[in-house]
């Protein structure tokens, strides 16, 4: 908290600086030489991973014909490499919550990029962290991006997923244990969720299990439409 306030206060005495490269900025966060260098993923792109299809005649990439997302769609934003990385890391672990407005507005742009129909959709989501991690870190990035996100598209955001159970980090854990890792620590408010359209934010997507346990959970209390939204995606593989 006390980071969080100096950097506030400093903003008054010296003229912003880009969190990259450190040239003087008139506003944001970055300059437009650092902001260049952040990768959107273009399409066409698999309607389950959001990866590049090779066809472009497909919506979904071979691999993943072969699993059940929960989901109808997953638009992820931004390739997780640097300089995101730092940026990502500065705004989930050292209280640069205010990072989420830049954030969201990339994500915002990706969606009307990609020509995604939001009129559908009743209300957004986030990804839930455990409450003894909110309370370690003062606030929860994929609730800051959701929040932030619904205000851009004029979406009311609701929590309505919650997580049940403390477990490891799936950042500390190897792929293959990533899913078992999760299974089951989801719960879902029916009374919300039943018959509803639903947009589900998270920040970092890797193999793709946290977001497809939170889908299923959506699914089991009927939910309709499920769209998935993330800020980045780690890796450039099918896992």
């Amino acid at each position: 908290m006390l980071e969080k306030i100096s950097f506030s206060l400093s903003t008054f005495i010296f003229p912003p600086l880009c969190f990259v490269c450190e040239r003087k900025i008139e506003k944001g966060i970055l300059c437009a030489q650092c902001l260049k260098k952040l990768e959107f993923l273009t399409p066409p792109l698999c309607k389950i991973c959001s990866l590049p299809l090779k066809k472009h005649n497909e919506n979904i990439c071979p691999s993943c014909q072969k699993i059940t997302p929960f989901y109808d769609q997953l638009v992820n934003t931004l390739w997780y490499k640097e300089p995101l990385i730092n940026l990502v890391h500065l705004f989930k672990y050292h209280h640069y919550d205010f990072f989420a407005e830049f954030f969201s507005f990339l994500m915002v742009e990706q969606l009307s990029l990609l020509g995604i129909e939001l009129d559908e959709y009743d209300f957004i989501t986030a990804v839930p962290s455990h409450p003894s991690r909110i309370k370690e870190r003062d606030y929860s990035s994929s609730s800051l991006l959701a929040y932030e996100v619904s205000k851009k598209i004029h979406l009311p955001y609701k929590n309505v997923i919650y997580c049940q159970y403390l477990r490891p980090s799936q950042t500390k854990l190897p792929f293959s244990l990533r899913k078992s890792n999760i299974k089951g620590i989801f719960s879902g408010r029916k009374e919300e969720i039943e018959g509803k359209n639903v947009i589900l934010v998270d920040d970092v997507v890797t193999t793709k299990a946290t977001i497809i346990e939170c889908s299923k959970v959506l699914k089991k209390a009927g939910a309709g439409k499920i769209l998935v939204i993330t800020l980045a995606k780690s890796g450039e593989n099918h896992s």
